[in-house]
């Protein structure tokens, strides 16, 4: 019993600081991104080496515009978004799309030169 709970503590501690975007995140997290409260808009930065990707969530409405930006502008850090319906828009530093239906969709941030890049990513929804 006690090493179910340490497991199950050690397990809350790691997925809070996914949440929170405190570490990079790995092949197979998917990081939420939360918008503070009465916001349209979050932010999250990392680091990308060699192969690896970063991917993020946020969920929105059908009809809502979402406006993606990574920074910085001379680095390769690209950023692939697709959604229930599929890809919106693929490989792109600066995106506006109109997402077409309510869902969970994914923000996927990676290099194609598979350089290591420190990125900032910034995800407004109208």
């Amino acid at each position: 019993m006690k090493k179910k709970f340490l497991a199950a503590t050690v397990l809350a501690a790691a997925s809070t600081a996914t949440i929170l975007g405190t570490g990079p995140a790995s092949a197979d997290d998917v990081h939420q991104i939360y918008f503070a409260y009465d916001t349209d808009n979050g932010y999250v930065s990392g680091r990308l080496t060699g192969f690896s990707h970063d991917t993020y969530q946020v969920d929105a409405r059908g009809g809502q515009v979402m406006v993606v930006d990574a920074t910085p502008y001379w680095s390769d850090a690209t950023v692939t978004i697709t959604g229930p319906t599929g890809t919106l828009s693929y490989q792109r530093q600066w995106t506006s799309v109109t997402l077409p239906v309510n869902g969970s969709y994914r923000l996927v941030v990676s290099s194609p030169s598979h350089s290591t890049v420190d990125y900032g990513l910034s995800v407004k929804i109208d």
